[in-house]
């Protein structure tokens, strides 16, 4: 199974060690090939608002060059896991930045077939607040992006470093990183078989609809569900 791991920060802090740590424990249930980046180091670059992406083609991102390694990645993985440690009660401005450019992917624009066969998993850690917002947002990228199965791992470890993590917090993060890892493992080897979530085909539907009818919207995004043969399915 490829495994994309997107890091939020530079930082190996504890974000980065629970993420290895639920890796380690996943890698004894299914093998693993694991592609990992860090932001911002493997992408700096912040969105400029310019639409070429929307309105014209991916290939006009002014970014590309930069982006596409970590986005081929993400087009091959099985498991895409992306982390961040909670930052003003939000992800990380580096994953913002790197979050928006994938907006002509979703699902009310030109969304990729490749993305609907994947499982995403978010990894966030704080030190106090902002658990709920911060798991929110990665799983708003990944749910619009159309990845069939969703899974988070949100802890306060009320530490500011893994060191420093208290030890009965610690025994509590890896007896539950070793139950996700095992839903996970679980999931990875059936995925094939599986539904996409009702949410993510009901949206399919309205805006398969949306497109016929109003096909002036945005006519590249319209042209691109006929190519791939969208606008067929049932």
């Amino acid at each position: 199974m490829k495994v994309t791991l997107i890091n939020g920060t530079n930082r190996k802090g504890s974000t980065y060690n629970i993420a290895h740590m639920i890796l380690n424990k996943l890698s004894k249930k299914v093998n693993l090939e694991i592609n990992e980046y860090f932001l911002p180091k493997d992408f700096s670059k912040a969105c400029t608002g310019c639409f070429n992406c929307i309105l014209k083609d991916k290939s006009l991102c002014p970014h590309k060059d930069e982006l596409n390694p970590v986005r081929d990645s993400m087009m091959k993985a099985d498991l895409i896991i992306i982390t961040s440690p909670v930052y003003c009660m939000d992800v990380s401005g580096q994953l913002k930045s790197f979050l928006d450019h994938f907006g002509y992917m979703w699902l009310s624009h030109r969304p990729e077939e490749a993305m609907f066969n994947k499982i995403g998993l978010s990894v966030v850690t704080a030190a106090g607040a902002g658990l709920k917002h911060t798991s929110k947002t990665i799983k708003m990228s990944l749910k619009w992006l159309g990845v069939k199965r969703y899974f988070k791992f949100a802890k306060r470890v009320m530490a500011s470093s893994f060191a420093e993590i208290p030890e009965k917090c610690l025994k509590q993060i890896d007896k539950d990183a070793t139950k996700l890892a095992k839903q996970i493992a679980k999931v990875l080897l059936k995925k094939d078989k599986l539904k996409a979530p009702f949410s993510t085909r009901c949206f399919f539907q309205i805006f398969k609809s949306l497109k016929k009818s109003h096909p002036e919207w945005n006519e590249v995004d319209t042209k691109y569900w006929y190519d791939v043969g969208y606008m067929d399915r049932s």
